[in-house]
């Protein structure tokens, strides 16, 4: 890879083009599945072209997963370090993107469970019988320009599966099937997961005195 991480961007910056990376079903010499076909084929620069199409998407996912830029920087180094030495493993069975994200996202988690244990509970062992919401982002409303640096330090204390699904929903605006694809849980798990950790961002949010219930 010749290409180099960048410093760092916000958690809103926008994911590449949606409609080729999450379909891909692009048909042109520069989309996804042909730029992994060439470099199956021994072009070194067509794994660079998509190195520099997901370098900020993959360091936003990680960014907003652990609300450290220099973690979010180690670990979006390498996700591609993965990526590079898997991608001929990829089966197309789902889009590129799809698969990359979830690269990302255990990345991520590995990184996280390297971190001292929350006392908060986990996802893993809850009933998911709840009746999950559809609401917005639980910070709706703010200046977030202003107000980014906050929600990044509330999210920071959730636990590492609450952060996941705020990361993807809110600040990568994945789709509940987008989510379900990446994160491999069922829809009625990702709504009622999501909702969980909406719960539990507003209990600290308004412990903090940044808003009310």
């Amino acid at each position: 890879m010749s290409a180099s991480m960048p410093l760092g961007q916000s958690v809103e910056a926008a994911p590449p083009a949606r409609s080729q990376a999450m379909s891909g079903t692009a048909e042109s010499s520069d989309s996804d599945l042909n730029l992994i076909r060439a470099f199956r084929a021994g072009d070194e620069a067509a794994f660079d072209r998509l190195f520099v199409r997901y370098q900020d998407y993959v360091y936003n996912v990680c960014l907003g997963i652990l609300a450290n830029p220099d973690d979010a920087r180690d670990c979006a180094q390498e996700t591609f370090l993965r990526v590079y030495r898997k991608v001929k493993e990829f089966r197309a069975e789902a889009a590129f993107s799809t698969w990359l994200y979830r690269v990302t996202v255990n990345v991520c988690v590995g990184q996280l469970r390297k971190r001292p244990r929350t006392t908060a509970a986990s996802l893993e062992d809850e009933n998911v019988r709840e009746i999950a919401d559809d609401g917005p982002e639980p910070w709706s409303g703010l200046e977030r320009e202003v107000d980014e640096g906050l929600v990044r330090e509330v999210v920071a204390e959730l636990p590492e599966d609450y952060r996941v699904m705020l990361a993807l929903r809110y600040f990568q605006n994945l789709s509940y099937d987008e989510m379900v694809d990446v994160l491999g849980y069922t829809l009625a798990q990702v709504k009622v997961k999501l909702h969980r950790a909406r719960r539990a961002f507003a209990k600290k949010w308004v412990a903090r005195g940044y808003g009310t219930a």
